[in-house]
């Protein structure tokens, strides 16, 4: 029975695959896109939920080759004051950590032998369980990484976040720009060994095209932002202009502008939010960088400090839980109905009033930190950058997006280049639609992935945008 469940699982999962013509050098959309359909969510998490049960990583090589990935990369330092240590070359000191993760291959009868891959570095969404990873083959995010290379063609490579999967004894640094920066672009360097030793890749003869692309949705298109920045920094590094390795990088519904519109969401003080946990998760990922800047005893709402005996937020936010669970506790605890919870009841009134809100905003030290970690502001892409998501996004209004691209397009303009050659917006779902901030993965994904494989041409802007 086992055997047959391995089997049949992948099987039926991948049947869709088989639209695309064997070898198809041109496949159709993986999905469609802009229909406003939520496309049978729940279906969806059904199935995967049966994949993840079932098949685990044993999924068979005619479907998609896949395998773990264990790299060394770089944890930036800070004193307790919260400022960057140097590291006496002029840039920030860092310590080694382990990273995990995990790949995908095509399988040989859809790209052939010999053929040259792009890499895509996927970047998983927020998660708040540890072992809700890519590594361990659960989160359900790795689905569309498989099926990017099994349709696409791809190289795909998930690394997991730190303080993820194998690195799980850190704190994850949520929404740090330097962190998750420095985990995706030392994923490159494992992604190419991997392409170069993996057993079946030699047996078929599969190789680098040269192209790496970043790929992201919610914290992962933060994260993707992030890398891209660094690399945009360090292009010098990676081979100068001539021969800079990076082809594209696709930002979907990402909290991109934290000092700005994020700020704003966070002030408002009666709009409920269907995802609190993501504040706490904030202030207690940043306390572990920052230090006393951030301290969870005084940052947050005394309610949710309390030990009772459902525990206090702390507690909630250690990892061995999902955010849906986190979500719940907040919400008991903060007397809400589910997905009624307001921002700013989470915080202490006294500390949002010293760094928040003005005049206290303009010298408090959280401002630097806000403005620290924008990778909407501050550089100018030279390479194509993609923006998506759903308008009925309530989690992460498509505001973001916008203030995203004026800013891009302002820096790109005052270079003398032309930011309608790199910047591109596509709505996968129209407003009223009901596909939310955890919908729109499905809808927002495959047209990425479907936007590198078309070359990356602009697909147009976002419609303004309610904020």
């Amino acid at each position: 029975m086992n055997v047959i469940r391995r089997c049949l699982a992948p099987a039926v999962l991948f049947a869709a695959l088989a639209l695309a013509p064997l070898r198809a050098q041109d496949p159709p959309t993986l999905l469609p896109t802009g229909s406003g359909d939520p496309l049978w969510w729940d279906t969806f998490i059904s199935c995967v939920d049966a994949l993840e049960r079932f098949t685990g990583p044993r999924l068979p090589e005619w479907v998609v080759r896949t395998a773990p990935l264990s790299y060394r990369s770089r944890r930036p330092l800070y004193d307790r004051e919260g400022h960057p240590l140097p590291d006496g070359a002029g840039g920030q000191a860092t310590e080694p950590c382990h990273q995990s993760g995990r790949y995908f291959l095509p399988p040989a009868w859809r790209v052939g032998r010999g053929a040259a891959l792009p890499l895509v570095i996927y970047n998983h969404a927020t998660t708040l369980a540890k072992d809700q990873v890519p590594s361990t083959f659960q989160g359900h995010e790795w689905i569309f990484g498989a099926a990017a290379a099994a349709y696409y063609g791809f190289a795909v490579v998930m690394p997991d976040q730190p303080g993820m999967g194998g690195d799980a004894v850190a704190t994850h640094p949520y929404l740090h720009a330097r962190s998750l920066g420095h985990a995706v672009v030392d994923a490159i360097g494992a992604a190419r060994d991997a392409l170069a030793t993996d057993p079946y890749a030699r047996t078929h003869g599969y190789a680098w095209d040269g192209r790496v692309f970043l790929i992201g949705y919610s914290e992962g298109g933060f994260a993707s932002l992030a890398a891209a920045k660094e690399l945009e920094a360090r292009k010098a590094e990676f081979g100068g202009e001539a021969d800079f390795l990076l082809a594209g990088t696709a930002c979907l519904a990402a909290p991109v502008d934290l000092p700005g519109a994020v700020r704003r969401m966070v002030l408002e003080p009666s709009r409920p939010f269907s995802h609190p946990f993501f504040l706490p998760y904030l202030v207690i990922a940043w306390h572990e960088v920052y230090g006393p800047v951030m301290d969870p005893l005084e940052v947050l709402a005394p309610r949710l400090l309390e030990s009772r005996t459902d525990g206090n937020i702390l507690q909630w936010m250690d990892g061995t839980r999902g955010g849906d669970a986190a979500d719940m506790r907040i919400a008991q605890r903060m007397g809400a109905a589910p997905c009624q919870v307001v921002l700013r009841t989470l915080l202490s009134p006294a500390w949002v009033a010293r760094n928040l809100e003005e005049p206290g905003y303009a010298t408090s030290p959280f401002r630097a930190v806000l403005e620290e970690n924008d990778v909407s502001g501050g550089w100018a892409p030279t390479r194509p950058l993609f923006f998506g998501q759903s308008l009925d996004d309530q989690e992460v209004p498509p505001a973001i997006a916008q203030r995203a691209l004026d800013r891009f397009s302002e820096a790109i303009r005052a270079e003398g280049r032309d930011p309608d050659r790199l910047l591109s917006f596509k709505a996968v779902a129209a407003e009223g639609s009901g596909v939310d901030h955890v919908k729109g993965t499905i809808l927002a994904l495959p047209a990425a992935f479907d936007w590198i494989h078309r070359g990356g041409p602009p697909v147009g802007r976002p419609p303004t945008a309610r904020r």
